[in-house]
């Protein structure tokens, strides 16, 4: 299994992954995505060609052998800078913990998705992943990383279980809309330390 940064030419593999996870229907027991990507493909091939051209924390994990080289899982976040031009009211919109350093979100990288083909599920991919993108994060000399996850109206609990397995730490609440629903989130932090990889 090869992490590696993500290319133009691995968008097809990404959409692959993302779309096994992103469904209109959620399951529940193996995690998902909130879009469902399976609605528009190229507009959302568009969108992963986009986040590769904006993100320098996007990485792919590519499973090889003598035929084929397959794209598995993915993972990327967006500066603060380029997540807050995304998503312009999410400071307003999320309700901190009162002892939350609000220090931690002077510089920081909002990762924005994850997500492992079902197949490889439960064999480390996601960790690797995670490895890779907390070092990347450290040499680039960020110190805070921020996440959030989907408990309402469907509780995302492989998520929850990923979340706590990193040691991240419950910093805010947020509740957003997205395609006509009111969605509760939680947003997690870690502090990127050298002991992270």
């Amino acid at each position: 299994m090869k992490i590696r940064k993500a290319e133009q030419k691995d968008i097809e593999g990404i959409y692959r992954v993302a779309s096994s996870t992103g469904k209109k229907l959620k399951n529940l027991q193996h995690g998902f995505l909130m879009d469902n990507y399976e609605s528009d493909p190229e507009g959302f091939k568009n969108k992963f060609k986009r986040d590769i051209k904006l993100s320098d924390f996007f990485y792919v994990a590519e499973y090889s052998d003598n035929r084929t080289h397959v794209i598995v899982g993915f993972i990327f976040g967006l500066a603060k800078d380029n997540w807050l031009k995304r998503t312009p009211n999410w400071l307003e919109d999320c309700s901190f913990r009162p002892n939350f350093n609000m220090d931690n979100l002077n510089d920081y990288v909002m990762l924005e998705k994850i997500a492992v083909l079902d197949k490889y599920n439960r064999q480390g991919v996601g960790s690797m992943l995670s490895k890779r993108f907390f070092k990347d994060l450290k040499r680039n000399g960020i110190h805070d990383m921020f996440e959030e996850v989907i408990i309402a109206p469907a509780p995302n609990i492989p998520s929850l279980m990923f979340k706590k397995k990193r040691n991240l730490k419950l910093a805010a609440t947020r509740f957003e809309e997205h395609n006509s629903k009111i969605l509760t989130t939680l947003i997690y932090h870690k502090k990127i330390e050298l002991d992270h990889f």
